[in-house]
């Protein structure tokens, strides 16, 4: 006969069991919402996993389905067009749903209004907009997931093409239904299964599934794989501009591998700015007491194009855009490929020497030092330095700035002043160089900057930017064909 502390133990063991069971990497940081659903969720039939890319959850087949996050798709880590290219294409083609939700404790429920759900989900602070996204065989467990987020959470569940139109009670989405979630949503979650492992895409939140940590990383992406290498080869040698020195402070980078070109690497000064926006083909920036003030217009490709750069610059940790070797070769970044921005650069690079020709260096750089962002009465404005600096190497193969001519590009004025001049051989522009000439013919370089800055600022989740981010990740930048050879 069992004892009653025998028993008491027994259950409390049991208890324990079930409440950790669907837990399936305890070891893991917990996410604190997809803990407090775990069971919940296992009362349903399913498992979390706060990595779904842990060795002991990525092996095998799941024998239950799974909701969790992936080690590549952090918390804050927003979609660029490709990605949501690739979302899209998957949800017309009836591959996919979603379920999106918003940590709102004032309105909770599943709702079928997709305008009211949309406004509270860009009014509803990033952190708190959650999108699983789901293969379309797991329709049926995903409803499972949306009743248990309804008893918390303002729910939306964006059913698969195919099941939606078969649905007279939801209007029929279109691909901008799940998009416009899958574009601003601050917590990417998947639903894992067998389904969504046998899913054919190569859109990250099912091309990652049942892939490992790499040892010693947090990633499952090889940095050493054939095909980032071949993106790497493709591209101006990597640098940050901080290592080229600046006048008071000697470069740290070997001449030999110093691109010359241009490397904008700034973050843009804004002061009592929340969020950018994107309306009616304009960008704006709201400030902390919800006044909107309209940024200088630009070609929409200029813009989108170096928001892209922005974003690629920040991955791979490079300010480089443009090089030009000794023979003419064109390396540019792989963002600004056949844009006209990109266009722009290159034809640009090739200016200082026209300028200058009584100094004895054999590259020539464009730097940004500082874009600032000045509140009008309606409008914002613009300040951007720069510089242009020409390099030779010291008897350690160190890249040494020999001359800089400092210049500033004001936005609303549309003029670029030289205010300066440093270096040691800087005496030697004087009366030799045409500095109006030199400025007039690089000023764009400044423009270009500043929107650079300013998405550095929003990649970096200093700037808030959900209104019009779906049509902006959707524009068009293609323009003029990069030459291969100056």
């Amino acid at each position: 006969m069992i004892s009653v502390t025998r028993l008491i133990c027994c259950l409390f063991l049991v208890g324990f069991s079930i409440a950790q069971g669907a837990v399936l990497d305890p070891e893991s940081p917990a996410l604190p919402v997809l803990a407090e659903l775990s069971a919940a969720l296992d009362a349903q039939g399913l498992d979390i996993a706060h990595n779904l890319n842990v060795a002991e959850v990525a092996r095998g087949t799941p024998v239950r389905p799974r909701v969790g996050m992936l080690a590549d798709i952090p918390s804050l880590h927003l979609p660029l067009s490709p990605e949501l290219a690739l979302w899209e294409e998957a949800f017309l083609s009836s591959q996919i749903g979603a379920v999106a939700f918003i940590a709102d404790q004032h309105s909770i429920g599943l709702t079928d209004n997709y305008d009211n759900f949309y406004e509270a989900w860009l009014n509803a602070p990033l952190e708190q907009r959650f999108l699983l996204s789901y293969a379309a065989t797991d329709q049926a467990s995903t409803e499972r997931v949306a009743l248990v987020l309804a008893q918390g959470y303002r729910v939306y569940h964006v059913l698969p093409l195919g099941a939606a139109q078969q649905n007279l009670s939801q209007r029929v989405p279109t691909q901008e239904f799940g998009g416009r979630f899958y574009a601003t949503a601050g917590q990417r979650w998947v639903l894992d299964s067998e389904a969504a492992r046998d899913l054919r895409s190569d859109l990250p939140e099912f091309l990652y599934l049942g892939e490992s940590l790499r040892r010693g990383s947090d990633s499952v992406v090889n940095p050493e794989s054939r095909e980032l290498r071949r993106l790497a080869a493709a591209e101006p040698a990597a640098f940050l501009k901080e290592s080229l020195g600046d006048e008071f402070e000697a470069s740290t980078i070997p001449e030999i591998i110093v691109p010359g070109g241009i490397a904008l690497g700034e973050s843009a000064v804004l002061l009592g700015v929340r969020e950018l926006i994107f309306l009616n083909d304009r960008l704006g920036l709201v400030d902390r007491t919800g006044m909107s003030r309209s940024l200088p217009e630009e070609a929409l490709g200029i813009w989108k194009a170096a928001f892209d750069f922005s974003a690629r610059s920040n991955a791979i940790g490079s300010d480089a855009i443009v090089d030009i070797d000794e023979r003419g070769r064109v390396k540019i970044s792989k963002a600004l490929e056949d844009t006209d921005l990109g266009y722009d650069m290159v034809q640009i690079d090739t200016e200082p020497f026209n300028y200058v020709t009584r100094l004895d260096v054999r590259k020539s750089v464009i730097v940004d030092s500082r874009v600032e962002f000045i509140n009008g009465v309606s409008s914002i404005d613009f300040k951007s330095d720069y510089e242009v600096r020409f390099l030779q190497s010291d008897r350690m193969r160190i890249a040494r700035t020999q001359a800089a001519i400092v210049y500033r590009y004001q936005s609303d004025k549309d003029t670029t002043m030289h205010i300066d001049s440093w270096g040691p051989d800087a005496f030697k522009l004087e009366g030799r160089t045409d500095f109006d000439g030199l400025g007039e013919s690089t000023h764009r370089v400044a423009r270009y900057a500043a929107w650079i800055a300013l998405f550095r600022a929003v990649h970096a989740q200093e700037l808030e930017f959900s209104y019009g981010r779906y049509e902006f990740l959707k524009l068009e930048k293609a323009g003029r064909s990069t030459p291969s050879r100056m």
